[in-house]
Formats: C-alpha cells, structure tokens, sequence
C-alpha cells in the first residue's frame, strides 16, 4: 500500500512540502509515481522515535491525570515504560498503580539519578509544577512534558512540551460560537481547526497596514517592551507553541501568539525577526524575558484571555477595519 504527500498533508493539515522536509528529515524517500510505501514509511518513523530501546520515564502525581496516564501505558508501549511515579500524597507512597511503585515527592532527584531517567512527565498540580521540573532537571532528565497549565523555567537544552487542555477547550469553545452564528469566518477557508480564523486573518492583514502597537491597543494587550522603533506594519499571525513550526512560519512581519513565556520564544523570535510576541491569559513574564525582549527590540504583548481568544479579538478587530475602509 502508498501513500501519496498530499493525502498525508491534509490529514494532517499541513503543506505537502512540509510532508516532504520531514521525510528528508527522517531519510525516508518516496517515489514520485507511487508515493511513499506505507510499511516501510511506519518503519522508518517507529525508528526515528523510539531509538535502539526502552526508555524509562519518570511520573510527577498520581492523582485522576496521572493514574489515567499509567493505565494507559501499562503493557502498551514496548519502548517508553514508566518505571517510577512519585506524589507528595502519604496515602499513596509505597503503593504499586498499574505495576508501578509510587514514591515519596521528596526522593525525586535521587531516585531519578538512581535510575537514570531522562524523560518526565508532570501531572500536578501548577503551584507543583516548577519545584519537580527543577528536580528533574537536576536529576539529569533532558525532556519533560508538562501537563500543568504554567509555562517552566528549565535550561535551553532541556526540551518541554506543554499538554495544554484549556487551551484546547478555549479552541472547541471559540469554534463552537463561530458555528452558532456569533462569528462570520467565511466557508471557503473553513478547513481545519486553527486554519479557519489564520487564513482569514493573513488576508484581512494583507489589506489593512496595521502596525503592531496599533493592533496591540485595539484587542486591549498590555504592552511590556516597545519594539522596533519606527514600528512594524504586520502581515501575518502565527498562533501555537511548536518552534518547528515556526521556524518554518515567521517572518519580519510575523506576530506570534504563544502560551510558552519563556526564553526560548524571544530567542526563536530573535533568530526570525519576529517583530512581536503576544503571550497570552495575563501572564506576568519573568525580568530576563523582558530584558531580551528589549534589547532584540521585539515587541511583548500580553492579551488577557487565551490564544485562541486572542486570535478571535484579532480577526474581530481586522474585520471591524476592513469594513471602515470600505464604507469610507
């Protein structure tokens, strides 16, 4: 069986030359007639992830989301088992969830160095979330995913990716209006789930020469850092948290939308010329970022509510533009 790079781009929403790159990534080379050969493209991807063997992961909280996650990966996964959880619960230390023994919060780093664990995942509550990522980091773990809704601060080469559920909800939720008829995304450009809403804002920014500052005033953004001096007329609007992806998106005319305050976006939107990032749900940014912010001239933007609702107080005020032009 084939599979052509169309058909997978559009499964996946992505472009079929970005199917391609990431193909070339992996040295994984179809053929233009016939596609790419299903069997050996799952081979050539199961090696990529899951390396020469097992690899221990390390479980931060027991409570519902994690022992969801532990019954998950009980005797399904042959080459990621987590081997130790721990919690700050004495009910639960010393106990064995789904064949894996629970250990006390407190022995984190040691246990982890013990073992030899470089992969963790966060289940805890946000108040918890930054002491254990610090233990992991210090135990030597360099890949944490983090299911609580606070960005981390970790060393640059340590790797984090965040399992945002709210933002998730905010995406159906605002979805969810715009097909009742409270929004008016245009059907053409109705393709899948972020696509609808970036699509129309390109276009509608495409026509409206709206600088960054101005934009930031109209959705009611906080703006901590000023930017390029003269200012920057904005032509596009990146919105998620992957650097892959936006290594591929940005320009000097991008803004992006991002959940993840931390050092890695400014310096991401440095090496891009991102003009500005908006982070997003109020958050008080930590002084380095700032300070980079600065010095890079990057403008920081900070919206009150979510990506999501950020990127539709974008395209509201877009349109509200659009339509001022024309009638005037």
């Amino acid at each position: 069986m084939h599979v052509y790079s169309h058909q997978l781009a559009h499964l996946a929403g992505v472009s079929a030359a970005q199917v391609r790159r990431d193909f070339m990534t992996i040295g994984y080379s179809g053929s233009p007639n016939r596609g790419y050969e299903v069997k050996t493209c799952l081979a050539s991807i199961g090696s990529l992830l899951e390396g020469s063997g097992c690899q221990d992961v390390a479980l931060i909280g027991v409570g519902r989301l994690g022992r969801a996650l532990l019954a998950h990966f009980s005797g399904k996964q042959q080459m990621l088992r987590i081997a130790v959880a721990f919690d700050a619960d004495p009910a639960v230390v010393g106990s064995s969830l789904d064949g894996c023994e629970v250990r006390a919060a407190e022995t984190i780093e040691k246990t982890v160095a013990d073992l030899g664990i470089r992969i963790g995942i966060l289940a805890v509550p946000p108040e918890a979330a930054q002491p254990a990522a610090a233990a992991l980091v210090r135990a030597g773990v360099r890949s944490i995913v983090n299911f609580a809704a606070v960005p981390l601060r970790v060393p640059e080469e340590v790797f984090v990716d965040y399992m945002d559920i709210t933002s998730a909800l905010e995406s159906a939720a605002f979805f969810a209006r715009e097909g009742t008829g409270k929004g008016s995304v245009p059907e053409d450009v109705a393709e899948t789930e972020m696509d609808p809403i970036i699509r129309t804002i390109d276009s509608l920014l495409a026509r409206s020469d709206m600088k960054l500052e101005d934009l930031a005033q109209r959705i009611g953004a906080r703006v901590l850092t000023p930017g390029a001096p003269a200012g920057v007329v904005v032509a596009k609007v990146y919105a998620g948290d992957r650097v892959s992806d936006l290594l591929n998106e940005a320009s000097d005319k991008t803004l992006l939308v991002t959940n993840l305050a931390n050092l890695q976006m400014v310096r991401v939107a440095e090496l891009m010329d991102v003009p500005g990032i908006c982070f997003v749900d109020g958050i008080d940014p930590e002084p380095d970022i700032i300070e980079l912010a600065r010095v890079n001239n990057t403008m920081i933007l900070v919206s009150p509510v979510g990506v999501f609702e950020t990127c539709g107080l974008i395209f509201r005020v877009l349109s509200e533009n659009g339509q001022a032009l024309e009638n005037g």
